[in-house]
Formats: C-alpha cells, sequence, structure tokens
C-alpha cells in the first residue's frame, strides 16, 4: 500500500503539470518582457481594474479560494511588515472550520480527485487509480490503509502529509535591506525515510548571479545558523564547482521522521543595480530536489519604499510558465508568492522583482573593489605571488654571479660527500674514505696481514657517529662479529655498506644545497603560502579551501620533481614525464573546482618555479658553486703543503680526506704518521672490493 501511496503522489505531482493549460515562455522571452519595469499586478484573465485595490484583493482572494489557501492565523502576526494582508470571507472561514483541513489536505485531496480525470498523461497506471478509488469510498481527508504522518507546521498547526520522503512547506523570506544586504529567514518542513535525506538537509545555491546584461558576480554569503526543530546545528558552506553548499559539519544519521529546517544567512552582491531600476532575481526551489507540495517566500523592502514590477514564473529548464503562482501584495512594501501546484523535484519557481533605484544606497568604490577582490582575487593573489617568486629568484641568481663564495652555511667535514660535491661521484674511493673516517674516531680499524686486509671493530661506542656511520657499522659488524675479512664470503656486507653511504652522502647533500639556499627557498615558499592563504581568506569557507589548496600544490610538486627528475633511460623518461603532465593537468583542472582556472595555473606556475630555481641553484653552477670552490683552494692547500701534513698531529684528522681527493700518493708513510698511517691499506682495500 506505500509503494500505492507513493505512485499516487508522482501522478499527481506529474499530472497537475500536465494538465495545467499555461502560456509557456523561455528565459530569453521573460528576460525581454522584463526589460522595462512593469506594473505590480499581473496580466491574467477577469483581473479587475488595477487602479481598484479593493476588487483586486477581493479578486486574489477568490483565486486563492479555488486552489490552496489556509485562514489567516497560518500567517502569524499580521501587523508585520512580512505579513500576508488578505482576509477570507466569514462564509469561507466557516466551511473550512466544518472541514477542519488544512491546505495541506486540500492539496492531497485534490490530487485524489485528480485519479478519477482521464486527461492524457495518465493512461500507464490505470490499474493503480482503480484500486485507490476502491479505497476512497471512506474519504474525509485521509485514505484508508494509507501511510500518512502528522505534521507540525511553523505556525503550530498540525496538518496530515503523505509518508514519503518530500517538502511539504517552504517558506523563504527576504529582507532587503538599504544597504543592498539581504536578510534571508528560510524555513523547509521535510519528511524523511532515510533515502535523500539519510544524512540531513543539504541546500544548495549557485554562487554566481548573472546580469540581463551576461555580466556575472559571485554572491557574498554569510551563514548565521541552522536550526532543526528549533534546535541549533553545526553547519558550513562549501564550493563546489559552481554552487555554494550548506552542510553539515559533521556527519550524522537523520532518522525516519518529520522536520523542521531553518536557515537564516546574509546575502550581498544579489541586486542588479541598472540605470533606472534596480532588480532582484531568486530560485527558491529548484536547488532542494525533492517534491516541494506548497513553495512559498516573502520579499520586502525598508518602510516607505515599494516596487515597480514582480513577476514569478516555474518550470523546468528554458520552458517556464507565469500561470502556476500567484503574487499577493501583503503591504506596500512586501510581496508573498506562493505556488499554486506542487513543485516536482528539479523544477523552479523563479521569483523576479523591480524596484526603484533610489531605495538603495549606491555602492561606494570601497564596496565596489570588496566586490573586484571577491571576484578576481584568487588570479590576483596568484599572479602577484608569481611575480614575487619569479623576480626574487632573477635578483638571486644576479646576486650569485657576483658573489659566487659569499654564503654562510657550513659544509660538513665528510670526505665522502667532499668527493661527491667537488666531482660528482660516490665511488669505491668515497667508501673506503668513509672507513678511514670511522678510523679517525676509534671504532674501526684497517689491518692488513701477509696481503690480505681485513675491518675490526674496537669500540661498541656510537656516541660520536652520525646516523648514516651507525648503519654502515651495523651493516659491516651486525651484532655479534668484530672482525670482517675483505673477502668473496662478506662481499653481500661490503655491497650492503656501499649502497647505505651512497643514500647517505646524496641526502647530505641535499640537505647541503637547502642550507645553502634556505634564504631563496623560505622566501619563495613564503610567498606561495601567502597566496594560498589571501585566495583561502576570501573563499566561502577558507579553512576548506586552504587545505584544499596546499594538497593540491603537493601532490603537484611531486608530479613536477617526477618532470624534471633526470632519467637514464629514455623509456622512464618519455612514460614517467607523460604520467607526471597529465596528473599535473588532472590536479589544475580538479583545483579550478574551487578557484578560477588561471589562479588554479599561476598556481602550479608557482610551484614549478620552486622546483626548477632550487634545483638550477643546488647545481654546480649555482649556489653550490661557492663550496666546490672552498674545495678546490682546500685540494690546492692539502698539494702545497702535503710534507709539513704528513709529519704532522693534524695528518689523522686530514687522512680520510687526503684519499678522497686522491693525494695519497703525496703522503709516504714517516716515522711521525706510521701508527695512523692506513692510506696504503686503503689502497689495498680499494683493490679487493
Amino acid at each position: 500500500m506505500k509503494k500505492l501511496f507513493l505512485a499516487v503522489c508522482v501522478v499527481f505531482c506529474f499530472g497537475c503539470f500536465v494538465t495545467a493549460k499555461a502560456d509557456v515562455l523561455t528565459i530569453e522571452e521573460a528576460e525581454q518582457q522584463a526589460s522595462t519595469p512593469r506594473p505590480l499586478v499581473t496580466t491574467v484573465e477577469g483581473m479587475p481594474d488595477k487602479n481598484d485595490l479593493e476588487a483586486v484583493r477581493a479578486f486574489f482572494k477568490q483565486r486563492l479560494k479555488e486552489v490552496n489557501v489556509s485562514d489567516s492565523s497560518e500567517l502569524g502576526d499580521l501587523n508585520k511588515s512580512n505579513a500576508m494582508d488578505i482576509q477570507h470571507s466569514a462564509d469561507y472561514i466557516k466551511a473550512l472550520q466544518e472541514k477542519k483541513k488544512s491546505a495541506f489536505e486540500k492539496i492531497y485531496d485534490e490530487a485524489l480527485k485528480r485519479l478519477d480525470k482521464k486527461d492524457e498523461g495518465f493512461s500507464p497506471d490505470t490499474i493503480f487509480y482503480e484500486e485507490v478509488k476502491q479505497n476512497m469510498q471512506d474519504v474525509g481527508g485521509v485514505l484508508p490503509d494509507v501511510p500518512v504522518v502528522s505534521v507540525t507546521l511553523p505556525n503550530g498547526k498540525r496538518v496530515l502529509a503523505p509518508a514519503r520522503e518530500h517538502i511539504p512547506y517552504l517558506l523563504t523570506s527576504y529582507n532587503i535591506l538599504p544597504t543592498g544586504l539581504i536578510e534571508v529567514d528560510e524555513e523547509v518542513v521535510v519528511i524523511s525515510n532515510g533515502q535523500k535525506l539519510k544524512n540531513g538537509l543539504v541546500k544548495v545555491m549557485e554562487k554566481s548571479t548573472r546580469s540581463r546584461t551576461g555580466v556575472t558576480k559571485k554572491l557574498d554569503v554569510d551563514l548565521l545558523s541552522v536550526s532543526i526543530d528549533g534546535k541549533e546545528v553545526p553547519y558550513k558552506l562549501k564550493e563546489i564547482g559552481d554552487n555554494i553548499v550548506f552542510a553539515p559539519k559533521e556527519s550524522y544519521v537523520l532518522e525516519s521522521g518529520v522536520y523542521t529546517y531553518r536557515f537564516k544567512y546574509l546575502l550581498d552582491r544579489k541586486l542588479w543595480y541598472y540605470k533606472d531600476f534596480t532588480e532582484f532575481y531568486s530560485d527558491i526551489t529548484s536547488h532542494y530536489g525533492l517534491v516541494i507540495t506548497s513553495a512559498n517566500a516573502i520579499i520586502s523592502v525598508p518602510d516607505g519604499k515599494t516596487f515597480l514590477s514582480s513577476a514569478s514564473l516555474s518550470g523546468v529548464g528554458s520552458a517556464l510558465s507565469p500561470e502556476r503562482t500567484v503574487i499577493a501584495r501583503l503591504n506596500d512594501n512586501a510581496l508573498g508568492f506562493a505556488s499554486l501546484l506542487p513543485m516536482n523535484a528539479g523544477e523552479g519557481m523563479h521569483l523576479l522583482v523591480s524596484l526603484d533605484k533610489d531605495v538603495f544606497i549606491s555602492p561606494d568604490f570601497g564596496r565596489r573593489f570588496a566586490w573586484f577582490v571577491t571576484d578576481w582575487g584568487d588570479i590576483l593573489f596568484a599572479l602577484l605571488g608569481f611575480l614575487a617568486i619569479f623576480g626574487s629568484y632573477h635578483l638571486s641568481w644576479k646576486y650569485l654571479k657576483e658573489n659566487q663564495s659569499k654564503s654562510n652555511a657550513r659544509l660538513r667535514q665528510n670526505a665522502a660527500l667532499q668527493r661527491y660535491v667537488l666531482d660528482g661521484v660516490c665511488d669505491k674511493r668515497s667508501f673506503v674514505a668513509a672507513i678511514l673516517e670511522l678510523m679517525r674516531l676509534r671504532v674501526v680499524d684497517i689491518i692488513k696481514e701477509n696481503g690480505e686486509i681485513a675491518l675490526v671493530k674496537k669500540s661498541d661506542k656510537t656516541k660520536g657517529l652520525s646516523w648514516g656511520q651507525k648503519k654502515i657499522m651495523r651493516a659491516l659488524f651486525g651484532k655479534n662479529d668484530t672482525t670482517i675479512d675483505v673477502a668473496e664470503k662478506n662481499a653481500l656486507k661490503f655491497k650492503r655498506a656501499y649502497l647505505i653511504l651512497q643514500k647517505n652522502v646524496k641526502t647530505l647533500h641535499t640537505m647541503t644545497t637547502l642550507s645553502i639556499n634556505f634564504g631563496y627557498l623560505g622566501f619563495s615558499l613564503g610567498m606561495l603560502l601567502l597566496s594560498l592563504y589571501a585566495i583561502s581568506y576570501i573563499a566561502i569557507n577558507p579553512l576548506e579551501t586552504g587545505l584544499i589548496l596546499v594538497s593540491s600544490v603537493l601532490v603537484m610538486m611531486f608530479y613536477m620533481w617526477i618532470l624534471i627528475y633526470p632519467y637514464r633511460s629514455k623509456i622512464k623518461k618519455y612514460v614517467f614525464r607523460t604520467i607526471g603532465g597529465i596528473f599535473i593537468a588532472f590536479n589544475v583542472l580538479l583545483l579550478s573546482i574551487y578557484v578560477h582556472f588561471w589562479a588554479a595555473c599561476l598556481i602550479a606556475a608557482m610551484s614549478y618555479a620552486i622546483l626548477v630555481y632550487t634545483r638550477l641553484f643546488s647545481d654546480k653552477n649555482g649556489l653550490i658553486k661557492g663550496k666546490i670552490a672552498d674545495l678546490e683552494r682546500l685540494k690546492r692547500y692539502l698539494t702545497d703543503n702535503a710534507a709539513q701534513i704528513a709529519t704532522g698531529i693534524d695528518f689523522e684528522n686530514r687522512q680520510a680526506t687526503v684519499f678522497a681527493l686522491g693525494l695519497e700518493k703525496l703522503y709516504p708513510k714517516n716515522m711521525r704518521n706510521q701508527n695512523v698511517y692506513r692510506l696504503d691499506a686503503a689502497q689495498k682495500l680499494i683493490e679487493k672490493l
């Protein structure tokens, strides 16, 4: 029976629209007709003289009786500026009281009555209609065995509605202030059964509005509060594509039942200022995606002001009808709009009013500039950030050429690293130089006996070792070994230790270049983050937008690193660079959902510039060039002063560097250094590896 009643609702919603004999307009035609403010009273068949206010009121009261009206108590306090200024006849009120039916019960009764009609479009479900009519003998407002729920409206009145997930009642109130700011109070009564509303009601609105001339501007939305049945719940605003989404901050499951949602928020930039008038437009229904039984709206302007014209069009897409809604003057400064028929899911109820331009305070330069920043700020901030990064690196490169050796960063006293910086290699000589450094630290010794070479562990103390040296020690000696012969059986241990050294040297080199490049890198990253912060700040949801921007930048930088990595294999080069380029392009398109496309491109350009310039500065001809010059001076010093160093007390500390730079032939063994001299054993060790 539940499925049967749902079918009735669907038939009613679609059947109402099929049987309505209204003229259909396109959006372009509607705009053309509304290009000049028109009189408030719409031209409808039977409309009395518009200058006879009493006759006009009587006409609207009669129309409301014939379709969907409720008694005046549902409209709240009539003394308020947005109160309905319509009174029903005594006979009608008496009849309403006798039937004891609300406007909603009347709507659903009307839906059932339509089943008796044989209009075109009802034939596919004739069997269902016959079954329903069999169950309609009792009538009285509610069908037997048809699931219904009792709904309490915002005015406190209780009505019956079908137990189908839909919106029985919607009232959106717009209070337009003299500044052009709009206070919006929207009440939505929903019936949930765990389908579309499983996680609560989500409200969607377009984040931009468009003028008659095709100009587009972003809306400025400030969410004040959201409540469910009078209890405030935390909601947030999100920008997704062309829409602003009102969504719960925390996920929850909305149990089946009847709920009254209330959204309160402020809208700015919703008005369009033309030469002779100001215009307000809004669609109050299409974004919910649910059947709306009764859609209503109130538009009020400051006291003492009035409307030049009004229009309301309902329908889907470009085909809109003015005959499915009624417009009533509530008082001089307030209009009421009500749907005469339920709105199907996705159908729009479009409201358009023209107002005297003198009603509003014209926006000054400051406000217009703020609007400009709102519209184009993401592109502006991204462009400024890119120019700052590009300009800083240009100046830095110029400074670099003039002051190659000026740098406060210190190159570590690591023989393998020094060889890598000077010659660009980490080979067997580098590995043996690392062993000589371990010997200087008194944890390892190189023993040469009878042409054989062995490494001896002299101490378990690792306090003075770097993390790379500790890993080399573990790879060579494990936990229990104290001596390791340089032989085939231990080749795997030496290979593991050698790979550890290579990785360690490259890491140290990266850290060295970063430390040298810290000022430039820090400035560019700062400019990037500052740009992202500024872009996020002007967004609807700054925190969420900021997280999305930072995440996108990190992902893009990863794929950009793949793009610029120097591959040795041509196949790998083409494959990985193609993949990197595809993912970067995809990331830019994804980012353009939240910011302008050109802003996304500029953010990608900033990220790429940082990576490319950092790599250039880390190159041999970059900032590291000053350190290379220092090492070349050190090599000349060790060469020119070999005799003094070989017999001095500093030989032991210099031995690893001497070997790493290939100067061991200049340093023979003598009486002064014979106890610590291992250059001959080091040369033999290279031959054995």
